[in-house]
């Protein structure tokens, strides 16, 4: 597959974030608003978050290390050049009577130049070698551990991100069925103190729903620093500014429902199509190389090599002008290095890496069965999760009844407002419980997705 240049892809992303971040509309005050739906939120996060960015640095950093390693089995070209001026002409000394001088005496003479100048072009290339054609795989291996652990990585981001997603929608939710709750309390507490102020009711019955509605308003106040915090954490993980204003479009409700429904689906469990298997089963690859390359070191390597070398001597610096001599020298090589004895070192890295792919096999092998465990686990916790909520379903509608009823009775003088109060807190309560156990379950569906490796 033909790879795009790392600076268009940068290009392309970019462009993608800014068609996400496009369908913008400015809300009441003319400030810009950015719609954020769940799905949204997750790739916005998988393309911006610092932990999938430092993972694509990986696969580069992988990829750029597999074109290393092939490049080191190509022709390697090499040139120099290297200029010598002596002070002083080295000086040699050979019997004098080869110059004609006595037997048993020496003379002295100097060979060579002030000046030598040299340019060297050489070319190597690796034959064979046993270590070499390991490394080649071992370098394709390791480049596919880095994308398995990239895909990982953008699975964890999104699970993350959909939990803080989450999290947000029922801040929201909470912070909505408070201000309900206060609104009529409010009511409540005008047609009390109307009442009272009529003569039909103790003030101490004001007092009461008074104090009520001041507890609430601090848990609302309360809500919405919570609420601002949830949003700013998934500004954080999405990578969007947090001087951005988001509207989270999806509804708690209807979400719940449609991934209820997706976790209902049957589906056979297969841990060798889980990511983090394929992590374990890449790394035992990657490993058995590493196995490979120690024992390939027994085995001889060839080489071979051209060179092709002009020399100039002077005395004085002219090597740039015509007619000047220049004193070749070319050669070819071939290099045979036959490993014999080492001590019993290459034995023992053998058998080191022997013992590191041992390991790797039981963690793949611990891998598969924690998977089974894991998502049986899962399964169980969403079922629980499924059963609490339909239950707290049940609760809420009969915490709805008694406050209404309690409502009524209060204003028709058959319920005090202790009363009243106390079933408003039941129903807080009850709301509350209702809300956790909606959370629970989307948690206990995102286990599950996890534990069955979806994406």
């Amino acid at each position: 597959m033909k790879k795009f240049p790392a600076s268009l892809s940068r290009l392309l992303a970019s462009a993608g974030v800014l068609f996400l971040l496009s369908p913008m509309w400015a809300n009441a005050n003319g400030e810009t608003v950015l719609p954020l739906s769940l799905n949204q939120a997750r790739e916005l996060a998988v393309r911006q978050s610092v932990m999938t960015r430092r993972a694509r640095l990986d696969v580069e950093a992988a990829d750029k290390q597999a074109r290393e390693t092939l490049a080191t089995g190509l022709p390697q070209v090499n040139a120099s050049v290297g200029y010598n001026y002596y002070l002083d002409i080295p000086t040699s000394l050979i019997p004098a009577e080869f110059l004609g001088g006595q037997p048993g005496e020496l003379a002295e003479i100097r060979f060579g130049t002030e000046q030598t100048l040299t340019a060297t072009a050489s070319v190597n290339q690796l034959v064979f070698s046993g270590e070499y054609l390991v490394g080649l795989r071992a370098a394709r291996i390791y480049r596919d551990l880095a994308a398995k652990n990239l895909e990982r990585t953008a699975l964890e981001v999104k699970n993350m991100v959909t939990e803080t997603y989450l999290l947000a929608l029922m801040a929201k939710e909470n912070l909505g069925i408070v201000s309900v709750n206060l609104s009529n309390m409010q009511q409540t507490l005008h047609e009390t103190r109307q009442i009272m102020e009529a003569g039909f009711t103790d003030p101490i019955n004001v007092d009461q729903l008074q104090l009520a509605v001041a507890n609430m308003q601090h848990t609302l106040y309360a809500l919405e620093r919570q609420k601002k915090l949830t949003i700013n954490l998934l500004k954080f993980q999405s990578g969007i500014p947090l001087d951005t204003e988001i509207l989270l479009t999806d509804e708690l409700e209807p979400l719940l429902t449609s991934l209820v429904l997706e976790a209902a689906r049957a589906e056979t469990f297969d841990p060798a199509r889980h990511i983090d298997y394929q992590v374990m089963a890449s790394q035992e690859n990657f490993n058995a190389m590493l196995l490979r390359r120690e024992q390939s070191l027994f085995l001889p390597s060839v080489s071979a090599s051209f060179t092709r070398q002009e020399m100039a001597m002077r005395n004085e610096f002219s090597f740039f002008q015509a007619g000047k001599s220049w004193f070749p020298s070319t050669f070819f090589g071939l290099n045979l290095n036959i490993p014999i004895f080492s001590s019993g070192m290459r034995s023992s890295r053998v058998r080191q890496a022997r013992i590191e792919l041992e390991k790797a096999r039981l963690a793949r092998e611990e891998t598969a069965e924690s998977l089974h465990l894991q998502m049986q686990e899962a399964r169980d916790a969403f079922a629980t999760a499924l059963d609490q909520y339909q239950n707290q379903q049940g609760n809420l509608e009969l915490a709805r009844r008694i406050f209404q009823r309690t409502r009524i009775m209060h204003r028709e003088g058959l319920a005090t407002s202790l009363e009243l109060t106390q079933a408003n807190d039941q129903l807080l309560t009850t709301q509350s419980q209702y809300l956790q156990a909606m959370f629970d379950l989307l948690h206990a569906k995102n286990n599950l997705d996890k534990a069955l490796g979806r994406p």
